[in-house]
């Protein structure tokens, strides 16, 4: 499809960036997805943790609380460190192991790993009861028009707003803006097209809101097809 030969200036769902290209792809957010990666690769010549790590018999026990107290989702290399360990092979053993053992005895809560790390979740069954307990304000929700936007940013990335609008067929500018400043979407570079417009792409916190380990978790076409 063809790409938007506007100049950035011209765009306002670009209005919050204002840098020069080379700082566009080296913003925090954009490498916060290779900062989460280096969890999987061989380490090398790390810093002895601080202090020993758990015997075996409490590893899963240490995990169990220090994801309980946290109430929010721990990077394995975090929660490695925490733990006084030399590698994340034993987490990924122990998380696996707490997985079984919650679901087989039928608890209410279950481990979910999501954008590189690990959560307590309740069950979705038992959705209905916790939602009575808080409820988020209307404004924390997404609109439909922001949510079409973010869907087309999800599968379609690394995408300009040119395309973006060529699929809704109506200005995205403003929606785009939104999900910038929600933080669900992040600037991930720009065309080779004149002008040289942004591209997006979807960012951690995406794949945090949503549950989604990495982007192939995502659904795929068929799968929407049949909904």
């Amino acid at each position: 499809m063809a790409e938007d030969t506007t100049t950035d200036a011209a765009d306002p769902a670009d209005a919050p960036d204002t840098t020069s290209e080379s700082d566009a792809t080296s913003k925090p957010e954009a490498d916060a997805s290779s900062q989460d990666d280096k969890t999987d690769k061989p380490e090398k010549a790390k810093k002895k943790p601080d202090w020993p790590p758990p015997p075996p018999e409490r590893l899963e026990g240490a995990i169990e609380a220090v994801l309980l107290v946290s109430g929010d989702v721990v990077k394995l290399g975090r929660l490695r460190d925490l733990l006084g360990l030399a590698s994340v092979v034993p987490l990924r053993e122990a998380i696996a192991a707490i997985q079984t053992r919650w679901s087989e005895a039928g608890l209410a809560m279950e481990l979910e790993e999501v954008a590189g790390g690990v959560r307590v979740v309740t069950r979705p069954e038992y959705a209905e009861y916790v939602g009575r307990l808080s409820r988020r304000p209307a404004t924390d929700k997404l609109s439909r028009t922001q949510l079409e936007t973010l869907c087309i940013v999800a599968y379609k990335q690394p995408v300009g707003r040119a395309e973006v609008e060529n699929i809704r067929g109506v200005q995205s500018g403003d929606p785009l803006r939104a999900l910038l400043e929600r933080r669900l979407v992040k600037v991930v570079g720009r065309s080779e097209q004149p002008g040289r417009p942004l591209l997006y792409g979807t960012t951690q916190s995406f794949l945090t809101a949503f549950g989604l380990k990495d982007l192939k978790d995502l659904p795929s076409p068929q799968d929407l097809k049949r909904l």
